[in-house]
């Protein structure tokens, strides 16, 4: 694959800007701020588009890039394919898609798969070399570095990275870490105790315990219900005999009342009877008063007087005899037995109504205790939601456990095959350009779980005892190792500022190195420095130099 022709309408600092390369060795030059990083950028983003989020960054590209003064946001790439077919893409990166024309200049956009996220994949399905694998191998970016251990350490992890998984910003051990981590904050383990598993297995241990008593609570339930049946029953059964103890009360009620209408009657009869007798004693009684009166002034006749006056005293006898028998008018008896049986019927009916009274406390009794058992009926049914919940949560964690496992397993069976397959391939063409970069000074590169270089005498030393600029040799050279393993297309090698920090033999070996690499690749170097130039000229190489 050859960039062709670039063309920028505006791009953040790059306005109105064309730059025409060639198929081998390019240099672009500018000063510091020239725009040689947005250019950069702008290549990526034509192939790739533009992202509006953040990705951990204080400004998106979309924001960092956009013209302020509401210029045409857009620009054009030119470029060939090893088969010599000609594509032109135009983006304005307002809009996720791009416009893909072919040699023709037909439009051709729609040939290639969209997806929802990343737009037009036609750069993809063209090479096979996705964003990731395009900035961790084609794209060699500037090395901001100071002689120092921790840069060392940080170019070596690069180097390891690079030769475990492929990716120098990926490291195996790091990201089996990462996996742990996770693992153990958003699952735990048997050993843990206050990670998510660990929480919702004690509460699901809690539930458990609390409904072992849902079988008592149903025992006692149809305890209570049994009891209540028989209660009601002999409740009815009481009211029933409370009714007719009642009932005969009654009766008995209406019978007395009964007689004594009847003694009434009778009464005013023995009244009506008194009344008329003493009427008539007193008529006789006047009668013979009045006899006697004019037998003593007119007859004078002793024996009607010996008659009259013992019938006058017989007649005042009876009229006391009367008068007593009036007492015994209003003080007539009542029905001893009867009494008596209205006495016993009421006390049956308050001890009727007493046992009706004690059912009635009973159901009550009952009731309050159903009430508990409903309350904690619905307690069991919010514990067994809850238990269900929790089971799913369970579930949903041994499953994403699964999964943490499956990822370290897949991970670790990806970098086996890395190290056994992959590495040694890209370790052996590592050691062929660290060999011809150095000029022979380092002959062989080992990645495993340290770095180890052979020097010229045969022996190995580790990595991190070697300088910086070594480091960065490797670093470089393992970059250039992957190129013809990544795509099926000759990508560009595309290298900026990489040899700030190189002295001038190394600059020399590693621009000589790139002039055959040039046969086949094409080579766009990025400098803020006559350097390149410099060395390049004297080594009679031709390239071709834009200047920003």
């Amino acid at each position: 694959m050859k960039i062709k022709n670039i063309k920028i309408n505006s791009y953040g600092t790059l306005k109105n800007k064309e730059i025409n390369l060639e198929n081998n060795l390019n240099i672009i030059y500018g000063r510091n701020e020239s725009g040689k990083s947005t250019l950069l950028n702008f290549i990526k983003n034509i192939f790739y588009g533009i992202s509006k989020n953040k990705n951990g960054k204080d400004i998106s590209d979309y924001e960092k890039y956009l013209p302020w003064n509401g210029e045409e946001f857009s620009g054009k790439i030119k470029y060939s394919l090893d088969d010599n077919t000609n594509y032109e893409i135009f983006r304005n990166f307002h809009k996720k898609s791009p416009q893909i024309f072919n040699e023709n200049l037909d439009e051709i956009s729609g040939n290639f798969k969209i997806d929802k996220k990343d737009g037009n994949q036609f750069f993809y399905e063209q090479t096979g070399v996705d964003e990731k694998v395009y900035l961790s191998t084609i794209v060699t970016p500037q090395q901001e570095v100071t002689l120092d251990n921790a840069t060392k350490n940080n170019l070596l992890q690069k180097v390891a990275n690079l030769g475990g998984t492929g990716d120098d910003g990926v490291s195996f051990s790091k990201a089996i870490d990462n996996i742990n981590k996770r693992q153990l904050e958003e699952v735990g383990t048997s050993r843990t105790q206050d990670r998510p598993i660990n929480i919702l297995q004690n509460r699901n241990k809690d539930l458990e315990f609390v409904l072992k008593g849902e079988k008592m609570l149903f025992e006692s339930k149809q305890n209570l219900q049994e009891k209540k049946e028989e209660i009601l029953k002999n409740l009815e059964e009481e009211k029933q005999n409370y009714d007719l103890i009642k009932n005969k009360n009654q009766l008995l009620y209406n019978k007395q009342i009964e007689e004594e209408k009847n003694n009434i009657k009778n009464k005013l009869k023995k009244e009506n009877k008194y009344k008329n007798k003493k009427i008539i004693l007193i008529l006789i009684f006047i009668f013979l008063v009045i006899i006697n009166i004019l037998n003593f002034i007119f007859i004078k006749n002793k024996v009607i007087n010996y008659i009259i006056l013992p019938l006058i005293i017989i007649n005042i006898f009876l009229f006391i005899l009367n008068l007593k028998n009036k007492n015994k008018i209003y003080n007539i008896p009542n029905n001893i037995n009867l009494e008596k049986e209205k006495k016993e019927i009421e006390q049956k009916l308050e001890k009727s109504n007493q046992k009706i009274l004690n059912y009635e406390l009973q159901l009550n009794e009952i009731k309050y205790e159903e009430n508990k058992n409903s309350e904690e009926t619905e307690k069991i049914i919010l514990y067994k939601e809850e238990q269900a919940d929790i089971k799913e949560k369970l579930e949903i964690l041994e499953e994403k456990n699964t999964c943490f496992q499956a990822a370290k397993n897949l991970l670790q069976e990806a970098y086996e095959k890395m190290k056994n397959s992959v590495t040694p391939k890209f370790a052996q063409n590592l050691s062929t350009i660290i060999n011809e970069i150095s000029n022979g000074k380092y002959k062989r590169v080992s990645i495993n779980e340290n770095i180890m270089v052979e020097l010229e005498n045969g022996k190995y030393v580790p990595a991190n005892s070697l300088s910086i600029g070594t480091i960065d040799e490797i670093y470089l050279a393992l970059r250039l190792s992957m190129l013809d393993e990544i795509s099926k297309e000759k990508m560009p090698i595309i290298l900026d500022e990489t040899f700030a920090y190189f002295d001038e033999e190394r600059l020399k070996n590693i621009l000589l190195f790139l002039q055959k690499q040039s046969e086949n690749h094409q080579v766009i170097l990025f400098t803020c420095t006559n350097r390149e130039k410099q060395v390049l000229d004297g080594l009679d190489i031709s390239y071709n130099l834009i200047e920003l």
